[in-house]
This record gives C-alpha cells, structure tokens and sequence, in this order.
C-alpha cells in the first residue's frame, strides 16, 4: 500500500509541473524523474529511464503498455490490430471509459468496477505514432500522457467521460527497428531512431489510398472499421528554423464534408489559445513561399494519400503535429505531450461536444448526393490573412564547402515577422457523383482496397448489359522517376460518353452513399490526384492491343472513306489546320484507322463505369 502511495505521488508531482511553460519546466521534470528512477517507480517510461535522450524501442513500447494495461484493466486495453511488411505485429492501447471512482485494491492504486468498460456514445480519437520512425516523439509522449491520464484520474475525469482514446503504438514497426542515429541528419536527438522507409522501403504517409504496404492496409482497415471522429498523426519538421517548438495543421476545410468545417475550426481556435495558455506558442506548419519564413506561409495541402487526407473521406476531422527538428529531443516531447492533452481537453469541452453532437444530426437530415464533389484544388494567391510569426534574423554568407553563398539563420537575432499566411485552395475542377459504380471482378487489386476502406458492394449475379457514363482517357502526364513504387499520373483529360456496357457475373454494383462518396470521388474518379487511374492500377489500358500494317491497311483506308463521307470530311478539315498533319502520311492513315471500326474500343477507355439512374 506504501509502494503504491509513493507510485501516486511522484508521477503526480510531474503531472502539476507541467503546466508551467516549456523552458522552465524542463529542469522540474528531470529533478522529479530523477528522484522517481529511485523509488522504483514501475511505470517509468523507457524515455525517462534513458535520461531523456532515448526514445522506446517496438518491444520496450509493448512491454510497458501490457505492464499498464495490467495494472488498469478497468480503463484500458492492449490489442493487436493486424500485422506488417517486417512480419510483426502493429498494437492498439486503448484507454477510457465512464468517471469512476478511484480505489485502492490488493496494494495497488486502480480505477473501481464499472458496469461497461467504455461507452457506446464516447467520442473516438486515434492518435498515431512513428509514421516516420525517424519523428518519435509520439511514442514517448503517449507514454507520459496516458501514465498521468491513469494515475491522476481525477484530473482527466471529462475526458474519460466523453472520449475513448485509441493509440497506435508504433505504425511503421518495420522502419522503428531499423535504428541508428545518423539518417535525420538535421535533427537534434535522440540518441537513436528509427528510419522513414518501411521493409518495403514505402514512406507509409504517401500510401493510404495505394495501400502497397501490409501496414497501411491493417491501419486503414481498422480506422474504416472505427469510424473515428478525430485524428491526430505525431510528427517533426524538417525545413526552416524558427523560434517556435510547435507548430501543427489540421485538414483542408475546402475538403472535408461541409457540416465538419464549423466543429474544425472551433477546435482550431480552442486548442491555439489551450496551448498559448500553456506556454506553447504556435503556428501553422512552416510551408514557405520560397526559402525562408519571411517569404510568406503556405497552407500545407494533404491529397488522399496522406493519412490526414485519407481520414477526410472518411468524415474525420485530421491534426497533423510538428514539432520542430532543431529544438532538443525533450524539449519536442514535452510539445507532443501538452498538445495530446490539450486537444483530448478541446474535444471533450463542452462547446465542442454539442457541436459535434449537432453536426450529427445535421449530416442525417442535409445529406445532398446531387452536390458536386470537388477534387482538384490549387492555391489561391490573391488571398491571404497577416500574421506575426516568431522567427530568426538570416542571411548569407561563404560556404566553407563550395565557398558559393549559404543560407544561415542567427538565433541570438530573434524577431517577429509580419508576413503573409496564404491558406485558401480554390476548386478547379468538380464531378457529379453517379448512383452507382461498376468496378470490373478483373480488377481485384481496386476491389481488395474498397473493401479495406469498408466499402460495402454487390456481385453481379449473371451476365448483363447496362447503359453506363463511359470516360475515355485523352491525355494525361507521368512523372519520370519512379515515386513510392508508382509511375503517378497527373492532369488527366478525359472524354465521356454514354453506351452500352457488358457487364459480367461477380462485377461490382457499388451504390453512391453519403457515407462513401467522398471516397468514390477521391479514388474512382480519375482526374483525381489520387485516384486508382492516377496510382497506376488500370494502366492496362492505356496501351493499345491490336494495330495494322500500312501497306496493308492503305487499300482499306481508301475503302473505308468511299463509305463514309462524314471521315473524308474531317480528315480534308484536319489536313487544311494542321501543316504537319497534312505532310505525315503515317499520321493520316492512323487517324482513319482510330475513327473506323477497326480501332478497339477498348483502347484508353476508363474501365470504371457510371450508372446515372
């Protein structure tokens, strides 16, 4: 009873402590962690063991949660969620529940019986940690927080009341073995980290809507499966240097659902004052204009492929954290931690419990699948808000390597900056959303990935034909080095038309919902930047199967214009506008092949069709 009594106050000592601002707290913490390391303190965390400059290893994370869960079964559980590219399992801790009543119990400081370990009507928040191996600092933050959340109940009493907080201990397991201390060469500590690639070598932040990677398809399958109401994916920066420690963005509000924007912003607002009061001032994340801060700020853009601008289409609200690379190891967990607590206190406040209860209800009685779905953005450069930002006096002087001009910044030169902050991205392009999809069974690489992302379908049970909304791809560019595994398109152009479709048993009906259109739009459509088209999964088409002999097909061209006047027509009008037409005889013969029935019809058609009605 003793032991536990002295458990209680030394981890309680360093949760009252850590309201003070992040300078002054630093020295209070390793003084009380310290004293803690001699009183045998069963829940130091492997970070605090290692004087702070250490993050946990896969199987120091595992082993202190399981120690916890044990220790609180009541309020917590410890489950694998499916596994990854190296083999290994990925885990979830789980941590909630209604208020109790704090009891002592066999020697031991736990949480009282509840009739239900959590509730059915929580609020879900997923936080993610070690995305990228090498940014760890999430790993060891939760440890702080979620030891705090459970020792000092009392103090965290609203959150178990409102929110059930699930935590990916490590999410790339594959690249957080691959440890060493020199692949974030811009970075201050830790001592070692992990590594950004998985054993696929895929950076696992570009892979949500491709899902190459057994860690990502167990992630993403868990999180449809959930249906999470918040997101929150841990971080560091790599870029310019500046004053601030924290810095974070939450997901695009020109692409989440329209009843969602009103309940981000609020949360928004609350957390930058929650953390300002914490001694955590903030910015946007440090996306500049040109090379330095003083260039203006860009609102960063998460495409789909990004795991905050996956969670979108999934109707969850995303925060991105980044804490800075040059500020000390410690100094960046104590940023992660405060800001978890501080955006777990927002979303569990009042004001945003009743937003969010009302935005609920407004999806239910406002859903409008005739609303366009806009896919393309770009920057809006004629808009944009003032702001201070708290950055460093730089300049340029000799590099002692090519003795060319360097960029440097002085930080005994700290000023505020008042620059520009564009963050408005206008649609460029929009669609509007058929009944149904028809995805071919050939296509099974597309199939398995709609149904990890819970996109419930139907087998065409016979043979059949249905008249469809048909794309045809006109033109479209390619990056030239591979990028994560894939040849990416991009600026695709297409034409659409209607007819008749084959098609087949065990072709997918999918049916447009409120639910999954945003999904469908995202990934389905091909202009969209990406889409399945886009990441490479239907390039089959592209290629042309069939072709002709010039010298054979010259007799047959001649036959096919003497019957169709309306292509002797065109090609006459395409030789008069086009010089280099008109001198290419290859090209002539080719563009009456394309226009007769002898071209396959097959050749660059979308094979995802539309069913309008």
């Amino acid at each position: 009873m003793r032991f536990a009594f002295l458990i209680i106050l030394l981890v309680s000592s360093f949760s009252e402590g850590h309201s003070q601002s992040a300078k002054s707290n630093v020295p209070q913490k390793q003084k009380a962690f310290s004293e803690a390391k001699t009183s045998e303190d069963i829940f130091l965390t492997p970070y605090e063991k290692g004087n702070y400059t250490k993050t946990a290893t896969y199987a120091e994370t595992f082993e202190w949660y399981q120690k916890i869960q044990k220790a609180f079964p009541q309020r917590t559980s410890l489950f694998e969620i499916g596994t990854t590219d190296i083999g290994l399992p990925m885990y979830c801790f789980k941590i909630g529940g209604r208020p109790l009543v704090e009891t002592q119990k066999k020697g031991q400081a736990t949480v009282g019986e509840a009739k239900n370990k959590f509730n059915k009507n929580n609020f879900k928040v997923l936080i993610n940690n070690n995305i990228h191996p090498g940014e760890p600092e999430g790993t060891d933050a939760c440890m702080l927080l979620v030891k705090d959340m459970l020792v000092n109940g009392n103090r965290f009493r609203r959150m178990f009341e409102h929110l059930d907080v699930f935590i990916i201990l490590q999410f790339n397991v594959d690249g957080t073995l691959n440890r060493s201390s020199t692949s974030r060469a811009n970075q201050d500590g830790p001592d070692e980290y992990g590594f950004r690639g998985n054993a696929k070598n895929l950076d696992l932040n570009r892979d949500f809507v491709k899902l190459d990677s057994r860690n990502t398809q167990t992630l993403v399958s868990f999180m449809a499966k959930e249906k999470f109401d918040y997101f929150v994916d841990n971080h560091t920066s790599n870029g310019a240097d500046y004053q601030y420690t924290l810095t974070y963005f939450h997901t695009r509000i020109e692409k989440l659902p329209s009843y969602l924007v009103k309940t981000t912003l609020m949360v928004d607002t609350l957390l930058k004052s929650s953390l300002l009061n914490a001694g955590w001032p903030t910015s946007p994340y440090v996306n500049t204009m040109q090379e330095v801060p003083d260039s203006g700020l860009v609102g960063f853009y998460e495409s789909p492929r990004y795991a905050t601008g996956w969670a979108s289409l999934k109707h969850t609200i995303g925060f991105t954290v980044e804490t800075h690379m040059l500020k000390p190891f410690h100094t960046r967990v104590d940023a992660t931690r405060d800001f978890l607590e501080n955006f777990l206190n927002c979303v569990a406040s009042d004001k945003i419990m009743a937003q969010k209860k009302s935005d609920q209800l407004r999806f239910r009685l406002n859903s409008n699948l005739n609303v366009a779905k806009y896919n393309h953005f770009k920057l809006d450069l004629g808009s944009y808000e003032w702001m201070d930002f708290l950055g460093y006096e730089f300049g340029y002087k000799p590099s002692g390597v090519s003795g060319l001009p360097r960029l440097y910044y002085d930080r005994n030169k700290p000023k505020t900056i008042r620059l520009k902050y564009y963050n408005h991205y206008v649609a460029t392009d929009s669609v509007k959303m058929p009944k149904a999809y028809v995805v071919p069974f050939a296509y099974k690489e597309v199939i398995d990935r709609l149904k990890l992302n819970g996109i419930e379908m139907k087998a065409s049970k016979a043979d059949t034909s249905m008249l469809c909304n048909v794309s045809y791809i006109l033109d479209y560019k390619t990056v030239k080095d591979p990028y994560e595994g894939h040849y990416l398109h991009s600026q695709v152009k297409m034409r659409d038309t209607m007819m008749k479709i084959k098609v087949y048993a065990g072709d997918m009906l999918i049916f447009v919902t409120p639910e999954n259109s945003d999904f469908l739009s995202a990934t389905l459509e091909p202009k969209s930047p990406d889409s399945y088209f886009c990441w490479n999964f239907f390039d089959g088409i592209l290629q042309q199967k069939e072709g002709y002999s010039a010298y054979v097909f010259e007799d047959k061209a001649v036959e096919i214009l003497s019957k169709n006047h309306n292509l002797k027509a065109s090609l006459l009008m395409k030789q008069q506008q086009d010089p280099d037409f008109a001198k290419d005889a290859g090209a002539q013969l080719d563009y009456i092949y394309k226009h007769s029935e002898y071209y396959e019809k097959s050749h660059k058609r979308y094979p995802v069709y539309r069913v309008l009605w």
